[in-house]
């Protein structure tokens, strides 16, 4: 089973994989959002197709760690897939945006991979946090 990572917003959604051993979360796709049903529809169809069984979507926090009206909707947009079935799990991505464009650089041309960069940055959060989380529960 994969990882879908997902870096949500009110014009595009970026999505990032994760590969089968749960270790590299890679860009994958950016999609428009044409509203909840159409995006859900597309979304489901990538994790039937890549074996998916945990989602993870950014949570677009405050500076001051409190929730905004983004963060609501990220985790209302969440929870239609905890209502298909799939395992969520939310992510601070406070500053991913920022690394993304970091990563990316300046050329216009790129500007458009922004959300899927910063959807696996996102993901690769979770992974790495999987990863230690279940490394400190082995040693105990």
């Amino acid at each position: 089973m994969r990882c879908l990572g997902i870096d949500y917003g009110r014009r595009r959604i970026g999505l990032a994989l994760s590969d089968p051993t749960l270790l590299i979360a890679t860009p994958l796709v950016i999609i428009e959002n044409r509203g909840l049903k159409k995006n859900l529809l597309r979304i489901m169809d990538i994790v039937e197709k890549n074996d998916v069984g945990q989602i993870v979507v950014g949570l677009p926090l405050h500076v001051n760690g409190d929730e905004s009206e983004m963060s609501r909707e990220a985790r209302h947009f969440g929870s239609m897939f905890t209502a298909l079935g799939l395992p969520v799990a939310f992510v601070d991505e406070r500053y991913t945006s920022v690394e993304a464009e970091s990563i990316i650089g300046d050329d216009p041309r790129s500007k458009s991979l922004v959300d899927k960069v910063a959807a696996s940055i996102i993901l690769q959060m979770y992974l790495d946090e999987r990863r230690k989380s279940l490394n400190e529960s082995k040693n105990h």
